[in-house]
């Protein structure tokens, strides 16, 4: 979710006529970010995690209409969904970039946990959070709005996938245990801790506005 932020927002300033679109639409750049690993919930479909999900293929044919309809401003909402994949796990394990056209797994295969993948979610947090300090979007997220309510979709889909991950474990005390057994796994816990928090945060001040505007209205 956080390099998603990264990325979108660089081809946001890099490629002027993506602007034209306005401001990024930060919730949905979120979901986007953590969408392909949705396929870790179809398995029973035969779906192989990394491959139809995670492929530039997959989400270069999907957004065709995308381009058609909304030209450039489509662009960083492609490149936070691709980010995942052609960033993040090429560099966190292996990943079929190029399903079905090719079929093999390619990838650097450091693995979740090892310095190098808690450096770049660290390094992505930080960026992410200073981008959304200068675009004034922290303020904007954190204020009374019924726009915030949005934010509720990118709450739950990491709270799911948390839960995802608790579920391989025998009992959340365990889970737990393994999380906090190390300085570096309790780093990664922090930081999600950290985004969670902003989510809620911001998801509950679009609550308050919707509930405030309804007695206002009375």
């Amino acid at each position: 979710m956080a390099w998603a932020i990264v990325f979108a927002w660089l081809a946001w300033v890099l490629i002027p006529k993506t602007k034209r679109g306005g401001r990024l639409i930060l919730p949905l750049i979120l979901i986007l970010g953590i969408l392909p690993d949705s396929d870790l919930f179809f398995k029973s479909f035969g779906i192989l995690h990394r491959t139809l999900f995670h492929s530039l293929v997959t989400y270069s044919l999907l957004f065709i209409p995308l381009f058609v309809l909304f030209n450039w401003k489509a662009v960083p909402y492609f490149v936070a969904v691709t980010s995942h994949f052609i960033f993040g796990d090429l560099l966190i394990g292996q990943v079929a970039v190029f399903w079905p056209l090719n079929q093999s797994f390619f990838g650097f295969n450091y693995a979740m946990g090892s310095i190098t993948d808690i450096a770049l979610e660290s390094a992505g947090l930080l960026l992410a959070a200073g981008i959304i300090i200068y675009n004034g979007d922290l303020k904007r997220t954190l204020s009374v709005d019924k726009r915030n309510l949005l934010m509720a979709f990118p709450l739950l889909a990491i709270v799911v996938s948390g839960l995802y991950f608790a579920s391989r474990w025998p009992s959340l005390n365990s889970f737990f245990a393994e999380v906090f057994s190390s300085q570096l796994l309790t780093v990664l816990a922090l930081g999600h801790i950290v985004l969670i928090g902003f989510l809620a945060l911001s998801a509950f001040q679009g609550l308050k506005a919707f509930f405030t505007s309804d007695k206002d209205a009375m």
